[in-house]
């Protein structure tokens, strides 16, 4: 004889609404930039705070500096937060800074400067915003994606 009562497990409702023309021309904004290529979370790389590293790095996907990086950079999507100090060549699509950046910088697409952020150094950039408060100090040359223009080799971050 079983003095347990067993309840039948029952599935919740969901309701769902349709969505908002408005809201339905922000979502997609949202999720255009992130549909062109998919940053991939098992093969980004993070430099922590505190972290100080000497030498180049090459990546597919999103590279995120806390820390300190004296060398170049390629990868598809650099972000370089407050505590980061980057120093040497970056080729990137897009790129958002919150700390310190020197030397010469690629952005194919889009480049963010932050309130916190200073860039010092030659900058190639598709399209750009800074934030009030952001600092950008040197060569500012816009680059078009259809026209390669030609790359500075002898150029030296200070």
């Amino acid at each position: 004889m079983s003095l347990i009562k067993l309840k039948s497990k029952t599935e919740p409702k969901y309701i769902t609404k349709p969505i908002e023309p408005k809201q339905r021309e922000h979502f997609s904004k949202a999720t255009d930039n992130k549909a062109r290529k998919p940053i991939n979370s098992e093969s980004s790389l993070q430099i922590g705070n505190g972290v100080t590293i000497t030498g180049s790095i090459k990546a597919d996907n999103e590279v995120t500096i806390q820390g300190t990086l004296d060398g170049d950079v390629d990868c598809h999507c650099l972000i370089v937060s407050k505590s980061g100090n980057i120093k040497g060549k970056i080729k990137t699509e897009t790129m958002t800074i919150e700390g310190k950046s020197d030397g010469e910088i690629t952005v194919n697409d889009l480049f963010q400067i932050k309130s916190t952020g200073s860039v010092s150094g030659k900058i190639f950039y598709g399209k750009i915003q800074v934030e009030d408060g952001g600092k950008l100090i040197g060569e500012i040359n816009y680059r078009d994606k259809e026209h390669k223009q030609e790359e500075f080799k002898d150029w030296k971050a200070l």
